[in-house]
């Protein structure tokens, strides 16, 4: 009967010992990790504390840097502002404060069978350097600046101003010098053009380079029911004149001109689509305060995409004046006449055969506005020009043309261009 009571004994003590063995192991591993739990605790409050301290550091450093200084100690800051200084720049956050700079360099090479001493001919030049800068001034409105360097030249502004956006009825707002919405090639940078030179009707009526001046434009867009279509509405007053060689204007710049142009947008299909635009232009031709021109400009691009990688363009321009004085009179006596009504156009083809390689070619007709047609043996000037271009990426690119041209004033000229054209940093229209 003894043996009853150690075996039941017995068994007891195997039975703690088969399930302590498990809750034993639980309770260690719970301990580990607690103690994980710990140290990881431990090391994100050492991690919020250094942060802090960091900002606290970083806060007194950028205080200390907007805090105004003496006139006296302006000229010889302090080494606690040059520290301040050297702080503030390790502050990721501050460099947004920083202009958007950019540069674009075209380099130029030309041969003419011209004997006149033109600016580029028979020489390899820096035809022009933009330098570019701009910046957000606030949620509302952008500052934008181009200061040009030329072989040619002086350094010259060619663009300064201010868009402000969220006017009445969701309108956009320029002021300052720019290049106003007037036809389609002169209100693109000489970068963004097709070819080499700017269409003749361009540079003869609104300058070499096309136009641009100091004015004020606004611009906004006509409610339609339908999405395919969009209208654009841009008017707008500029300071008299036009660009460098241009005839359409009078050099004085206190009698403003004032334009507006409307732009139709149509998505044809998904590989099509269609521009067309009107353009108006009223101004003085002389230093009275007279309106004595009127043009009128429509211009018309075609976008065919035939592949993904292959894109037909064809664009076109066209610009009519009425001028009320058709003749000068000489000290003389002599009558010399002119044309009333002197009109120009330029179309132009262009292909891109891949990604990088693209084939074109223009057709250019301009009467000029100062032509005397009773000596003249043509009534305008003629050209047709054709050119291959290579897409080396959108900030570089290559481009050879040949242009042969009829002047109205007599005799004719075959001229060879190559081009070569670079963008580097923030380039809000890069190449296309």
């Amino acid at each position: 009967m003894r043996s009853i009571p150690i075996i039941i004994l017995g068994s007891v003590l195997f039975a703690h010992a088969v399930w302590a063995d498990p809750l034993s192991d639980d309770v260690s591993m719970l301990r580990q990790q607690v103690q994980t739990l710990t140290e990881l605790v431990q090391q994100l409050n050492a991690t919020v504390q250094s942060q802090q301290q960091r900002m606290t550091e970083l806060e007194r450093a950028s205080a200390q840097l907007q805090r105004p200084v003496a006139p006296a100690t302006a000229a010889v800051p302090s080494t606690p502002n040059i520290a301040a200084q050297r702080a503030s720049a390790s502050i990721p956050g501050l460099q947004a404060f920083n202009p958007e700079i950019g540069v674009v360099a075209d380099m130029l090479g030309q041969l003419s069978e011209s004997s006149k001493d033109g600016d580029g001919n028979d020489k390899l030049s820096v035809r022009e350097i933009e330098l570019v800068f701009g910046h957000p001034i606030d949620p509302y409105s952008r500052f934008d600046s181009t200061i040009t360097f030329s072989d040619f030249e002086n350094p010259d502004i060619e663009e300064a101003y201010i868009t402000h956006w969220g006017l009445p009825g969701e309108m956009k707002a320029k002021l300052g010098r720019m290049r106003p919405k007037v036809g389609k090639a002169s209100s693109i940078h000489g970068d963004q053009l097709d070819t080499i030179d700017e269409p003749l009707v361009v540079s003869e009526y609104l300058g070499k380079e096309g136009l641009f001046r100091t004015g004020l434009e606004l611009t906004g867009f006509i409610p339609a029911p339908w999405t395919a279509v969009t209208h654009e509405v841009t008017v707008g007053t500029m300071e008299g004149g036009v660009g460098e060689g241009g005839a359409l204007f009078g050099e004085t710049r206190r009698r403003p001109s004032f334009y507006a142009h409307l732009k139709n947008f149509w998505d044809i299909s998904d590989m099509s689509n269609l521009e067309l635009g009107t353009t108006y232009l009223v101004g003085s031709k002389d230093a009275d305060a007279r309106f004595e021109v009127n043009a009128l400009g429509l211009d018309a691009t075609l976008t065919h995409y035939v592949t993904p990688a292959n894109k037909l363009k064809w664009q076109s321009e066209v610009y009519l004046q009425d001028r009320k004085e058709s003749f000068s009179m000489a000290d003389d006596g002599t009558r010399t006449k002119f044309e009333k009504h002197p009109w120009g156009l330029y179309s132009l083809l262009d292909y891109r055969l891949s990604p990088r390689l693209g084939i074109g070619g223009r057709v250019d007709y301009v009467q000029p506005i100062n032509l005397n047609l009773v000596a003249s043996p043509r009534n305008a000037d003629t050209a047709w020009s054709g050119y291959l271009t290579l897409y080396q990426s959108e900030f570089s690119r290559w481009r050879l043309q040949f242009r042969h041209t009829d002047f109205a004033a007599g005799g004719d000229d075959n001229a060879i261009f190559a081009q070569g054209t670079v963008a580097i940093g923030v380039h809000k229209h890069q190449l296309q």
